[in-house]
């Protein structure tokens, strides 16, 4: 069976990424990955969570991710959540939410545990720079899987190919 595995860019594809786009940065940082209930894939989100923080006091910034592990684990159990990315860039962090849809990720936003994590946040002046929004999806796509033996597409979730029968490796438990 085919396995799915990190295929970071080397250093070949980082200077072509270079020459066709040099504004483009690629910056030491963290990422962190919090999956939902089922493991679903992309394919079920139909709203996106963004957060960002920056921060000056380095004690205040880890009082902060304390919060936001705090409030990670409270999304984890909130109806709609399918999973989340926490993604460190230089000075600048993010946290991407993916939701069932903007209902559900509203109701976690006004929930009175995301209420009182805000305003601890805004009382102690935890971050130096703060935003937070939620959009819903005007359109989601099918996610696919192309056959690395026969070339074949097959709809996602899917356990085999559906021309010649080959495993596929879902990575979400399809």
């Amino acid at each position: 069976m085919t396995a799915v595995q990190p295929f970071p860019p080397d250093a070949e594809t980082l200077a072509y990424s270079a020459s066709r786009v040099p504004d483009m940065r690629w910056t030491p940082g963290a990422v962190g990955c919090l999956d939902g209930p089922g493991n679903l894939g992309p394919e079920h989100a139909g709203a996106l969570s963004l957060v960002y923080s920056s921060f000056v006091d380095p004690a205040k910034a880890q009082r902060a991710y304390r919060r936001f592990a705090d409030a990670q684990h409270a999304a984890s159990q909130a109806e709609g959540f399918l999973r989340w990315f926490t993604i460190i860039d230089g000075a600048h962090g993010y946290g991407l939410g993916l939701w069932r849809d903007s209902a559900d990720a509203a109701a976690f936003a006004r929930s009175p545990f995301h209420r009182d994590v805000v305003r601890e946040q805004r009382a102690d002046c935890l971050e130096y720079s703060q935003f937070a929004g939620i959009w819903s999806a005007h359109a989601v796509g099918r996610r696919n899987f192309y056959c690395p033996v026969c070339a074949t597409v097959t709809a996602a979730p899917a356990a085999s190919c559906g021309h010649c029968g080959e495993p596929l490796d879902d990575g979400f438990g399809g």
